[in-house]
């Protein structure tokens, strides 16, 4: 039904799974069974509106909605509750509306969390996305990671003690726009891509350990130092450094989300400087967080 309407569906079998899942693929709308295997309907409707408040989401029951179970479905956060068999027609009319809905809400966020002249998140919304993805990281007992970078400008070879241009490269329009470019290229559909300050780009990759953040560092450093220029511009050769934090079960080792980007900012410091540690085998550009 919903397919040949020009919806891309997506389906999951569990309530742990639609929790993880909202969060990662950001739909614009879901139909939620009251029987899961896992979970009561009404307690994932719940988490979803803590999690995406902007998100629809339609109850849907195997027998006649009660006057009562409809309530109960639009207090935990539903925007409607329907009975199978369902009129097809009646359910394409809601999704279209629910689901354009969602689309303006989302358009009138933009101007808060997305920076305009890259499309890449800005501060807000980085932390936005960091406090979603952790919950559903602490949910489902999985990994995250996040790495923050730096662009400098290619003034010397880099050693010990020298970080480049101090990174004010990242500051320039056609820097920005290069970096967003490559960004949105090379980056994973999953991750959360954005600018963490004027002259730092953060990603939030969700089920990412620590062996898969270093790779991670590693790809979109080299696709952005080797990133051909657009037409008619000729931006200043870059250096890339990265550090990143990961964790293997968020559930397991609790993080402020916020701290994530503090921790990896920290790391960036240190690859800027060229201090070696146990990332020296894989260049000092790249360093992973530790505790002191």
């Amino acid at each position: 039904m919903l397919e040949p309407a020009g919806y891309r569906v997506l389906r999951v079998a569990t309530g742990a799974e639609a929790l993880e899942r909202a969060v990662s693929a950001r739909p614009d709308l879901v139909l939620l069974a009251t029987d899961l295997p896992d979970l009561n309907g009404l307690s994932v409707c719940g988490e979803l509106r803590q999690d995406l408040p902007d998100l629809p989401v339609i109850g849907m029951t195997a027998a006649p909605v009660t006057r009562g179970q409809r309530l109960a479905w639009l207090r935990a956060g539903a925007w409607d509750c329907l009975a199978f068999p369902v009129d097809a027609e009646e359910l394409l009319l809601k999704i279209d509306r629910y689901a354009r809905a969602k689309r303006r809400a989302d358009r009138a966020q933009e101007g808060v969390l997305v920076d305009s002249a890259t499309g890449l998140y800005n501060g807000g919304g980085l932390k936005r996305r960091a406090r979603e993805l952790v919950a559903a990281a602490v949910r489902a007992h999985a990994a995250l990671a996040c790495v923050v970078f730096g662009a400098d400008r290619r003034l010397s070879k880099r050693g010990a003690g020298e970080g480049g241009g101090g990174g004010g490269a990242a500051a320039e329009p056609a820097v920005r726009d290069r970096l967003g470019a490559a960004l949105r290229s090379y980056a994973r559909e999953s991750d959360t891509i954005g600018w963490w300050s004027e002259v730092e780009f953060a990603v939030l990759a969700p089920g990412t350990d620590e062996e898969g953040a270093a790779r991670l560092a590693e790809r979109l450093a080299d696709a952005i130092e080797t990133a051909p220029p657009e037409p008619g511009v000729s931006p200043p050769a870059l250096d890339v450094c990265a550090g990143y934090v990961a964790l293997t079960d968020v559930h397991a080792t609790p993080v402020d989300p916020e701290e994530l980007f503090g921790r990896a900012g920290a790391a960036l410091q240190l690859a800027r400087t060229g201090v070696r540690g146990e990332a020296g085998a894989r260049g000092a550009r790249i360093r992973r967080f530790e505790r002191a």
